[in-house]
């Protein structure tokens, strides 16, 4: 997408105004993946707030709560700390900007760039900006940076960057990270902050109590996918969704993928938009499907505005994420106009900036339906003995390794490496962890679906808890 912003004589941003392209010097490129969870009727599942690939610590963050590792260890085990948010319904995934100056004026000087988040908050970024959150600290002043308030379809968080210099040659903090490093292997201008942060592209990364512009169904009676609109946003003329892609990636990393038509959004329609097959048969499944998606999305990804390092680092960026984790899901390119409606982007200059965001719909998979059966189907006694049996592992394994605990737990604790990296773990709870990523919000939404004893037992004695929203100057819930 291809849009000018300028700053009005003013002073004050003006967002998505539009000047010629001869009165640039400035391209400027974004990519990022607006991420949620959809039931087999379309319900947008809550509690979303896990992440799949933990940033650096040098990255800010609004509340070290708020974005959890993909391991639960730390919240069995540390009490009083719950973790799935209840209102977070999507989740905005690493969006960077890069900056092309003109070969004519290489370095910019006091750039400033705003970004707002309609019905979210903006929960990390990198280098150092102003933010702001309404609706996020909750109970913060009385020390409880665990407690949140309600994230309401009416927020709007925001993130300030000012006085920027762009085009420098400065030192970047250095980091082994993956999700890092692919990013940065772009050929664009360093920027840096007034406190001194530089990096080869602004970063950040969202909440939000919003739904997609897809709604996606399973028509249990013929086994189809059903593609509804949803589109909620006023919309004076309809929204194309180029292509979608439905892919289902089983846990021998076989995957089999399936290319859609593209879609027409209405504002207000909820109106069939297509179908298709809700599962894939065996012959479909192969490795090589991998290279064939990724060539589809790369190819999408350029034409969509991207240069090709930088359509490379998105894909490189997610490999784990869009590729290898089992699942199924549909990735779609957003329309721009929905884009910009939910994550308005200003720049105090006139610039030529593309933005391409992927939209990517998890849904539930037939096997983590068996997988929430088995766990509800678990007696009180056999969920008191994992827990029993996962506490003494865990102690055994900082007795035997004092040396290097702290370390390897640390990976652990982050998401770096799987649990059974490092102890045995029950098959109790080595069923939950194989719901993957969402598994608390997927096993929260099943107690309120089917309250089996197995599931509320699991988590009760696991404490798998969601955060109990409050307005600020109400005394905390509980």
């Amino acid at each position: 997408m291809k849009m000018l912003i300028a700053l009005c004589l003013s002073g004050l941003f003006l967002s998505q105004a539009r000047c010629h392209a001869a009165e640039s010097n400035l391209v400027i490129h974004e990519w990022g993946t607006f991420t949620s969870l959809q039931n087999e009727t379309g319900e947008a599942i809550g509690g979303i707030n896990t992440d799949d690939e933990p940033v650096p610590g040098f990255v800010h963050r609004l509340a070290p709560f708020l974005l959890l590792s993909p391991n639960e260890v730390r919240n069995r085990f540390s009490q009083g700390v719950p973790f799935c948010h209840p209102d977070v319904s999507m989740r905005l995934e690493t969006p960077v900007i890069y900056f092309h100056p003109h070969k004519a004026e290489p370095k910019l000087e006091r750039l400033s760039v705003n970004v707002k988040f309609h019905g979210g908050w903006l929960s990390e970024f990198y280098p150092h900006a102003i933010a702001e959150a309404p609706g996020l600290e909750g109970n913060r002043n009385r020390g409880q940076s665990h407690r949140f308030g309600p994230l309401k379809t009416n927020a709007v968080g925001t993130l300030d960057w000012h006085q920027l210099q762009v085009g420098g040659n400065w030192p970047l903090t250095n980091t082994s990270e993956h999700v890092w490093l692919a990013p940065r292997n772009v050929q664009a201008a360093l920027v840096r902050t007034t406190n001194g942060e530089s990096e080869k592209f602004l970063f950040y990364r969202g909440v939000a109590n919003l739904n997609a512009p897809l709604r996606i169904s399973l028509d249990s009676k013929s086994d189809h996918l059903v593609f509804r609109g949803q589109l909620e946003m006023p919309a004076a003329k309809p929204l194309v969704i180029p292509k979608l892609w439905f892919v289902h990636i089983r846990s021998d990393g076989d995957l089999a993928f399936r290319t859609l038509p593209a879609l027409t959004l209405k504002s207000g329609s909820t109106r069939i938009l297509a179908h298709t097959p809700g599962s894939f048969g065996r012959k479909e499944f192969a490795s090589r499907n991998l290279a064939r998606l990724r060539k589809d999305l790369l190819e999408a990804l350029m034409q969509d505005g991207l240069f090709r390092d930088e359509a490379e680092a998105l894909l490189n960026t997610w490999q784990l994420s869009y590729f290898k984790s089992p699942g199924m899901r549909v990735f779609f390119i957003v329309p721009p106009e929905w884009t910009d409606y939910y994550l308005p982007l200003s720049i105090s200059a006139p610039a030529q900036v593309d933005r391409v965001m992927v939209g990517r719909i998890e849904l539930i998979t037939p096997e983590q339906r068996v997988l929430l059966a088995k766990i509800g189907s678990y007696s009180e006694t056999e969920i008191a003995a994992a827990v029993g049996t996962l506490g003494t592992n865990l102690m055994n394994f900082i007795l035997r390794e004092p040396k290097t605990y702290a370390e390897r737990y640390g990976k652990l604790t982050a998401g770096r490496a799987p649990m059974n990296d490092f102890i045995s773990v029950p098959d109790v709870f080595q069923t939950y962890l194989d719901l993957g990523r969402f598994r608390a919000a997927l096993i929260l939404h099943e107690a309120k679906r089917h309250p089996a004893p197995g599931i509320t037992n699991f988590i009760a004695r696991f404490g798998v808890l969601a955060y109990r929203t409050f307005e600020p100057g109400q005394a905390p819930p509980g």
